[in-house]
């Protein structure tokens, strides 16, 4: 009896295995089946065309990579003719988000139809780039205090202290000679909020200068800057003497620099009286204005009073990027 009972489990236990086996083969043979039933793009998908129904997520991406290959287009950046004075536009380019299309391809329900994710990719180099800048947005109620500064170091700290008690921020264009003599007052300014720019490394004559002086005049100032700051100064160059050609639209421009002027200008460096001053830029400036002013005796000794002036004729004075919506 004993080894009866032993021989019928022996049985039982083979047949068990043996069913095992058989289960096994049979879902190892059908599992690829099984597989897209359970984990595969539903019934009837199809992604630009293509029927996708059972696809697993693997062979979505393969096949979304392909389709992006076809799509994707680098943009291209406008350029600026100075012989002609034509200004070429950019052109945005398209990128596929390979990633969200796969998501959406196996997450579509039955019988539906995907399309692939396609964002644009704008180019760096805009139209606006080769423009001069005299004047921001004439709708917002802000006015610019651009501070050109190449010499009038004594004058500065008495405007920083007006410009931080008054709660104001300004743009400070450097000229990188200045900058090399004064490094820590430059990191100071950066500090306090101000916007840092571009003057030029020398206050040379950029419009009798070529194309590549001029970007040279301006990314090796843009360089020392970054190394005094820590931070890339704002893409705003102010040629020195305001002097502006086809040329120097041309390489600030390509360098990804707007090159700025000014609506106003304070003439301060002419020593006039602060007062007459103060009279003259009140009854021109206007919303959006760019004021243009430097570290001098008659723009310090009115500074705040400007300011002051400012806000109460609804005009806010703050940094050059605020009043060409661009922070």
């Amino acid at each position: 009896m004993r080894v009866l009972f032993f021989k019928q489990k022996q049985v039982q236990r083979g047949l068990i295995f043996l069913l095992l086996m058989i289960f096994t083969a049979g879902v190892v043979a059908n599992w690829d089946r099984f597989a897209r039933r359970i984990f595969g793009v539903k019934q009837g998908v199809r992604l630009e065309g293509r029927v996708v129904q059972g696809f697993l997520p693997d062979e979505v991406t393969s096949l979304v990579k392909t389709l992006a290959a076809q799509v994707n287009r680098e943009p291209r950046n406008a350029s600026y003719i100075p012989e002609t004075g034509e200004i070429l536009p950019a052109e945005s380019g398209k990128l596929v988000d390979v990633a969200q299309t796969v998501h959406q391809v196996c997450m579509a329900p039955a019988g539906s139809v995907a399309r692939l994710v396609v964002n644009p990719v704008p180019p760096p180099i805009t139209e606006d780039l080769f423009k001069p800048v005299y004047q921001g947005d004439k709708t917002a109620s802000r006015v610019a205090l651009a501070i050109n500064v190449a010499w009038g170091e004594e004058h500065l700290g008495e405007m920083l202290k007006i410009l931080a008690e008054e709660k104001t921020k300004a743009t400070f264009f450097f000229v990188g000679t200045w900058v090399k003599l004064f490094p820590e007052l430059v990191r100071n300014i950066a500090a306090a909020g101000h916007e840092v720019a571009n003057h030029g490394l020398f206050h040379g004559h950029p419009a009798q200068m070529s194309r590549e002086q001029v970007k040279k005049l301006i990314s090796d100032n843009a360089l020392l800057l970054w190394s005094i700051t820590g931070k890339q100064p704002a893409n705003l160059f102010a040629p020195p003497y305001g002097e502006i050609s086809p040329e120097v639209l041309a390489a600030a421009g390509e360098l990804g620099n707007y090159t700025i002027l000014w609506s106003v200008d304070t003439v301060d460096w002419k020593n006039p009286d602060p007062q007459e001053m103060l009279r003259r830029v009140l009854g021109k400036i206007e919303p959006g204005g760019i004021l243009l002013m430097h570290p001098t005796v008659a723009t310090k000794t009115v500074f705040r009073e400007l300011i002051r002036s400012l806000r109460q004729r609804n005009l806010e004075p703050g940094t050059v990027s605020q009043v060409m919506g661009k922070s």
